[in-house]
């Protein structure tokens, strides 16, 4: 505070310090700065989590900016970079690395320290990757989470490596929803089970977030 003037993260703090605990010596990993991807990184630094470390090497295209928070301006930046640049508007306390590269099992090698890897990827690569490296070398890594959509269908999947697939198309996503809706609840429901609910235990859910916004009994199953 200067001259009795709030920042803007103390004010955050303020509004949020009786519901959430302290994060601040938290680290997440996230690889994929798409559609939920990017709303992964911005909900985390909000949260007060101190330490983002963000892997993708793709740039920011006008299809987008139909489901992320990023800027008309921002075309053609790496995702990372913009993720970074949206987070430091909100939360300059958070320490943001980029790396504007493919993420590897070298990577995961040497990022296993962290607490939670996010993997907002649109391929099942990675996750198959990081399970043949458990398999073969027995070891650990930290609290792992999946997400994918199609259209309006999504999969939350913590630490379960024989699950994950999403949609009809068990590779990737085929439809892109016109709106923020879909990607932005993934990310919101995957960050209350790891983080706020410190979940552990290994568990998939599928869903349709149509049916989550119009029927209770839907909303009981994502709960978890």
């Amino acid at each position: 505070m200067e001259d009795g003037v709030i920042s803007s993260t103390e004010e955050i703090n303020n509004r949020q310090k009786n519901l959430i605990g302290d994060y601040s010596n938290t680290t997440v990993l996230i690889v994929g700065l798409g559609g939920i991807g990017s709303w992964c990184g911005i909900n985390l630094s909000l949260l007060g989590v101190g330490n983002l470390i963000l892997f993708d090497d793709d740039r920011i295209e006008n299809s987008n900016l139909n489901r992320t928070l990023f800027k008309l301006s921002q075309v053609g930046q790496y995702k990372c970079t913009a993720v970074k640049e949206l987070i430091s508007e909100r939360r300059k306390d958070t320490i943001v690395l980029t790396n504007n590269e493919l993420f590897t099992i070298e990577h995961l090698k040497k990022y296993q320290n962290v607490d939670h890897i996010f993997d907002c990827t649109d391929k099942l690569i990675l996750r198959n990757a990081i399970a043949q490296f458990v398999n073969d070398t027995s070891g650990n890594i930290p609290q792992y989470v999946k997400l994918g959509y199609d259209g309006y269908e999504g999969t939350v999947s913590i630490n379960n490596f024989d699950s994950g697939l999403w949609g009809e198309d068990p590779s990737s996503y085929s439809i892109t929803p016109s709106f923020f809706g879909t990607p932005s609840i993934l990310a919101s429901i995957a960050i209350i089970e790891m983080i706020l609910k410190r979940k552990k235990q290994s568990k998939t859910v599928h869903f349709n977030v149509k049916k989550i916004l119009t029927t209770m009994e839907e909303y009981n199953k994502v709960k978890m």
